[in-house]
């Protein structure tokens, strides 16, 4: 294995650990503000906003710290959550682009002032995808091959 790699691995690790850390700092923060991003984006009903609202933040830090372990499946299973995650965020933004609603994505902040999600939101989510998926695809394998005893 090139020395690269394990640097490359752990890199992707923190970078993915360091946006959703970020992420969920402001959301747990303010919850309430939190719930307004949510429901601007008018995809949930009613009931499950403040409960989105109160959950995601603490998946996003459960997560966050889980790909930064050292164990695999652990890692594994912290990438799956981002994916997951990002997949479900990319649809959101992409369906109010389509039907023209001006969202702040409320990825990094509460505030009601900021920017709206455009399509740089969904190129940034693109590549955190590709990033997560990989995460989780060589941490899978990482606790496959600790499991079966191969190297």
């Amino acid at each position: 294995m090139s020395p690269a790699r394990p640097f490359f691995w752990w890199f992707a690790r923190l970078a993915l650990a360091a946006v959703f850390l970020g992420a969920c700092a402001a959301k747990i923060r303010d919850p309430e503000a939190f719930a307004l991003a949510v429901y601007r984006y008018r995809l949930l009903p009613g009931g499950f906003v403040n409960t989105i609202a109160i959950l995601l933040p603490w998946i996003e830090l459960t997560s966050g710290l889980a790909v930064l372990s050292s164990r695999p499946r652990l890692r594994a299973a912290g990438a799956l959550l981002i994916t997951g995650m990002l997949a479900v965020f990319t649809i959101a933004i992409s369906l109010n682009l389509l039907r023209g609603i001006e969202a702040s994505c409320g990825c990094f902040t509460t505030r009601a002032d900021a920017a709206v999600s455009d399509t740089w939101n969904l190129l940034r989510n693109g590549g955190l995808l590709w990033l997560s998926s990989a995460v989780f695809l060589e941490s899978f394998s990482s606790a496959r091959r600790r499991a079966t005893g191969t190297p």
